[in-house]
């Protein structure tokens, strides 16, 4: 025990100790600097540069500001960057905030044009179930993400129909237009 308490109370035991504090306390120091930065950045999202080295949570809140600001597709462009980034949440909300912006987008098209922009709606929504039901897949509980899907279900254009031909020829009886059935007895 003697020979421990003195281990302790050499000097460069100490030194070391201390440096190992000094260094835990620089790193700490440094991550709550970033958390500070990243908070003040994420209350003001206009202020924030977007690049390839921007965290995926700056580049959400980015494009959720140019989403309220009207700027749906530089919003769609942000979040698509960061779909496979970040956390299972902020995943789940990117999938959620996709889905939501192109179903949002198919209802004003579908109200504004209706069938004239049959291929783009259809294609809208069908971009917006497949980001709501990635949103259902990493966290079932939200309910939000369940009722823009049965929305985006119930706004689901009806198929096209098929033009009729324009054929008008006369039956005169079915074995005419049966070709392997032989047309009388032996």
């Amino acid at each position: 025990m003697a020979s421990l308490i003195r281990v302790w109370r050499s000097p460069a035991t100490i030194w070391s100790f201390l440096a190992i504090l000094l260094a835990g306390i620089v790193y700490e120091g440094d991550a709550i600097f970033r958390i500070a930065r990243h908070n003040g950045l994420i209350a003001r999202p206009e202020r924030i540069k977007v690049d390839d080295k921007t965290p995926p949570v700056l580049v959400f809140a980015k494009a959720h500001q140019l989403e309220r600001s009207g700027e749906p597709l530089e919003a769609m462009r942000l979040y698509t960057g960061i779909l496979d980034r970040g956390d299972k949440h902020l995943r789940e909300q990117v999938h959620y905030n996709l889905g939501t912006l192109y179903l949002r987008e198919a209802a004003e098209l579908w109200n504004a044009k209706g069938v004239l922009e049959y291929v783009r709606v259809n294609t809208l929504v069908a971009l917006a179930k497949e980001q709501l039901h990635k949103a259902l897949r990493l966290n079932p509980d939200n309910w939000n993400a369940r009722i823009n899907l049965e929305y985006a279900h119930r706004i689901t254009p009806p198929a096209k129909e098929r033009e009729k031909a324009d054929w008008h020829g006369a039956k005169s009886s079915v074995f005419a237009t049966v070709p392997t059935i032989p047309g009388g007895a032996p």
